[in-house]
């Protein structure tokens, strides 16, 4: 999962959006969005949920909230590595 996908379920974990609020938040283009909105749904992370005149609303599902705390776990344990590598380098 790429930092965009992540970023995008990150946003939906807090409640459901319209591709345009997330956009403003993401500040992707629009085409870019809807093609990784798409693959989040085909990989059963999101799900629309309705359309509002030429917008849609997606939601977060069950499952794309299990990736999430997963990538999440692995993040949290990668950024906690580069702390101990660059502060033994640099002296933080």
């Amino acid at each position: 999962m790429n930092v965009k996908e992540l970023a995008i379920l990150t946003l939906l974990s807090e409640g459901e959006l319209s591709v345009k609020e997330i956009q403003e938040y993401v500040s992707i283009s629009r085409r870019n969005l809807v093609k990784t909105i798409r693959k989040l749904e085909r990989k059963g992370y999101i799900q629309e949920k309705a359309y509002v005149g030429d917008d849609v609303i997606v939601e977060i599902t069950e499952y794309g909230m299990e990736m999430l705390y997963k990538n999440f776990v692995y993040l949290r344990d990668l950024i906690n590595e580069m702390e101990n590598v660059l502060c033994t380098k640099f002296d933080c």
